[in-house]
């Protein structure tokens, strides 16, 4: 393939690489033990319902029928269910949660009651009776997460309630990262800050982190280092130029080589055997796009076979939000462009050089002009 040929935008190389991804696999892990971005791998059915009894919905008592005084003749508790047949005039001790059985018809709010030794005078009466009944949560055999479905953390504290299940989950990709640069070696002034980017984004993403190496532009190191690695993916940062000290791809068998797209356009990507190699630009910006899109557009599509979600306007409306109006008709090739959206308010930085780390700090979204009439953007606040 001639590397001056830049076919495929972003999203085509998404589609492409995503039917080159290995087969999925799957382990089981107890519910106790999910992560957030754990992603479920066949429906979660709920065996039991949740609760598995009538719950009480005040503190007070419970009761079969009411009275004008009732005798205590036990309490409920939050764990096991007290089987105990509650008569005319019995009650049973309650507390917001507890259990109760199915002769408790009633619970009565301790404010509507006075107490004299071991019995309880009814002074109100409400009209509700306070029972939250079996499976108002859940009911048996209902699905509650669907296959694809990622975990978050608020989902966390859901799942660990079912300590004695197990729920079958996809198992994550394995990467192995690789930063080339003779400057990270030089007086050290220089830091490989796109490879502890993209460590605590895979991180983030609950990704399996094999080995992360820096080293010098050295052609047959990387290759004795990407031959090496037993993971799914090798990602290397740099070496993607044209310069002396570069990876020469002649004869590399790309099967990607290069995007239509600025940032990261000399983005490119190779197979071998059972690995696929991605070789990311140095360029901060280029690399963050790149993750941020390509990668995130790669899990959505391999976990859970989705697309990454974008808001979408025409231009003659996003242009209302501009606070600045930015020249879209000089862009020669599809674009991601820096942005911060504030009061509903766009700014897009006038500098979109690859090279300007500070349009990472300073942005919260993510522009996308593809020439046609539309824009989209997606949020980056990570």
């Amino acid at each position: 393939m001639d590397q001056k040929n830049y076919k495929k935008d972003i999203f085509e190389a998404i589609d492409f690489i995503s039917a080159i991804l290995p087969k999925k696999k799957y382990l089981y892990k107890k519910t106790s033990l999910t992560n957030s971005g754990d992603f479920v791998g066949d429906n979660f059915i709920c065996k039991i319902d949740v609760p598995k009894f009538n719950q009480s919905a005040m503190d007070g008592i419970g009761i079969s029928k009411i009275s004008k005084n009732y005798k205590i003749v036990g309490k409920t508790s939050l764990t096991r269910l007290n089987k105990k047949i509650i008569r005319n005039n019995e009650c049973l001790i309650v507390k917001t949660g507890s259990f109760i059985n199915s002769s408790i018809k009633k619970i009565v709010p301790i404010e509507d009651l006075v107490k004299e030794n071991d019995i309880f005078y009814q002074k109100d009466n409400s009209k509700d009776d306070f029972i939250r009944a079996k499976g108002h949560v859940i009911k048996k055999n209902s699905i509650v997460f669907k296959k694809g479905y990622e975990l978050h953390n608020k989902d966390i504290q859901f799942v660990e309630s079912f300590y004695n299940y197990k729920i079958k989950i996809i198992k994550p990709l394995s990467f192995t990262l690789i930063g080339t640069g003779n400057e990270f070696f030089e007086k050290k002034e220089i830091k490989p800050t796109n490879i502890v980017y993209l460590q605590n984004f895979l991180k983030k993403n609950n990704q399996t982190l094999d080995k992360i190496k820096i080293i010098k532009d050295n052609q047959k190191k990387l290759e004795k280092l990407i031959k090496q690695s037993k993971s799914n993916i090798v990602i290397v940062i740099g070496g993607t130029g044209k310069s002396d000290d570069d990876f020469y791809f002649k004869n590399k068998n790309l099967i990607i080589n290069g995007l239509n797209l600025k940032p990261g356009k000399p983005f490119k990507v190779m197979k071998i055997k059972n690995k696929i190699v991605f070789f990311f630009p140095g360029n901060p910006c280029s690399s963050f796009v790149l993750t941020n899109i390509l990668l995130k557009g790669l899990f959505s599509k391999y976990y859970s076979n989705d697309t990454i979600q974008f808001e979408s306007m025409t231009i003659k409306k996003f242009e209302t939000l501009m606070i600045t109006k930015f020249p879209f008709d000089k862009l020669k090739r599809k674009s991601f462009l820096f942005a911060n959206l504030n009061n509903n308010k766009v700014k897009i930085f006038d500098d979109q050089e690859s090279s300007n780390i500070l349009n990472i700090i300073k942005s919260n979204i993510l522009v996308y002009y593809d020439h046609s009439e539309y824009i989209k953007y997606i949020n980056i606040n990570d």
